[in-house]
C-alpha cells in the first residue's frame, strides 16, 4: 500500500494540473474538459477548486494586484518611468498574458480614477478590451471630468480602433463626460487635415488636450497589424529608419528616435502635448514587444508602465544589450 500511494497521488496531480491548463491555457470550459477527461462538469469544478487551494494555480488567485518592486525599480532608473505594475507570471500563452494584463490594468486605472479629471485615450485591442474590463464605482461619477480621443478613427471597420466609441464606452464605464473628435485619423491631404483642424470641434478638443492629466495609450510593434497607412504616410522611411514600433501612431527607433515624414499627415495630439501631460500609461504585453517598448520608453513620453513579468525581462536584457 504505502509503495502504490505516491503512483496514485502522482497520477491525480498530473491529471489536476492538465485540467488546470485546460482551462487556463486552453480556455475551454468546464463542461468541454469533462467530456475531454471522462469526468463530470462538478468533479472538474471540484478539482478546479482544490488546485487553488494547493497553490498549482497562480494566476490572479495568488497574487493578481501584486508588482515585483525590484525591476520596476529597474525601469524607474533606465527610463522615465514613475510608477506602475509589473505582473508576476511565468505564462507564456498569449491570451492567457492579455487576460491578465488587461484585467491588472483595469484594477490599477480604478484605483486612480479620483486623481484623475481629464482622460485622454489612444486605441487598439488592449485599449478596446481595458474599456470592457473597466468596472468603476457609480459613487465615482464626475460628469463634470471628460475623457477624449487623442486621434481620430482608423479608416477600417474594426471596434477598437473607433476612437470616439472607445471614449464613450470609456466615460460610461467610469462616470465620466465624453468629447468627440469626429475626423478621420489619416486625411487624404494636407489640405484635408488643415480643414478638420480649422474646426470649432477640433479646437475644443485641442483644448482639452492641452489640459489632460492623464493620457493611456499601448505600444505595438513595427510592422503595425492593420497597416496605418504607412506607405502613404512615410514611403521607405520606416525601414530605412529602422523603425521598431509605434505608439499612437508616432513611429519610434530602437533608441526611442521619432522617424519623422513631411506626408505624416495624422489628425492626433502633438507629442508635446503628451509630454507635457502629468501621466502617460502604457500597457504592453507579450515579449514580442520588448524591442518596440524599449524603444518607446527610450521616447521619454511614458510615466506609468503596465507590463507582464517575461516581457518587462525581456525589455531590460534588450536595453543592457544595446547600451
Amino acid at each position: 500500500m504505502t509503495e502504490t500511494t505516491p503512483l496514485r497521488i502522482n497520477r491525480e496531480t498530473l491529471r489536476m494540473v492538465e485540467i488546470c491548463r485546460m482551462y487556463y491555457e486552453k480556455e475551454l470550459t468546464q463542461a468541454e474538459i469533462a467530456l475531454s477527461v471522462g469526468i463530470s462538469r462538478p468533479a472538474v469544478s471540484k478539482i478546479l477548486s482544490d488546485a487553488r487551494k494547493q497553490g498549482i494555480v497562480r494566476i490572479e488567485v495568488v497574487s493578481p494586484m501584486g508588482s515585483d518592486e525590484d525591476l520596476m525599480a529597474e525601469f524607474c532608473k533606465y527610463f522615465n518611468v514613475q510608477a506602475g505594475i509589473i505582473i508576476p507570471t511565468s505564462a507564456k500563452e498569449e491570451k492567457l498574458v492579455q487576460r491578465l494584463l488587461v484585467s491588472q490594468a483595469a484594477g490599477y486605472i480604478d484605483n486612480l480614477l479620483p486623481e484623475m479629471k481629464n482622460v485622454g485615450l489612444g486605441w487598439g485591442e488592449t485599449i478596446g478590451e481595458l474599456t470592457e474590463k473597466l468596472q468603476a464605482s457609480i459613487t465615482q461619477a464626475s460628469p463634470d471630468h471628460k475623457v477624449c480621443p487623442v486621434i481620430g478613427s482608423a479608416p477600417f471597420p474594426i471596434k477598437s480602433m473607433q476612437a470616439n466609441e472607445l471614449a464613450r464606452l470609456f466615460s460610461e464605464k467610469i462616470g465620466f463626460t465624453p468629447q468627440y473628435l469626429h475626423a478621420p485619423a489619416f486625411p487624404n491631404a494636407r489640405a484635408d487635415k488643415e480643414l478638420f483642424e480649422d474646426t470649432f470641434e477640433f479646437q475644443t478638443i485641442y483644448k482639452l488636450w492641452s489640459e489632460l492629466d492623464t493620457v493611456i495609450l499601448s505600444v505595438d510593434t513595427y510592422p503595425v497589424v492593420p497597416d496605418q497607412a504607412t506607405a502613404v504616410r512615410f514611403g521607405d522611411k520606416l525601414k530605412t529608419g529602422k523603425a521598431v514600433g509605434v505608439i499612437d501612431t508616432y513611429f519610434f527607433d530602437k533608441n526611442g528616435n521619432f522617424i519623422e515624414s513631411e506626408d505624416d499627415l495624422v489628425v492626433r495630439i502633438p507629442r508635446d502635448l503628451i509630454r507635457n501631460t502629468e501621466r502617460v500609461i502604457a500597457i504592453v504585453g507579450g515579449t514580442e514587444k520588448a524591442e518596440a517598448l524599449r524603444g518607446a520608453l527610450m521616447t521619454g513620453l511614458i510615466t506609468d508602465l503596465i507590463v507582464d513579468e517575461l516581457t518587462a525581462r525581456a525589455t531590460l536584457k534588450f536595453h543592457e544589450d544595446n547600451l
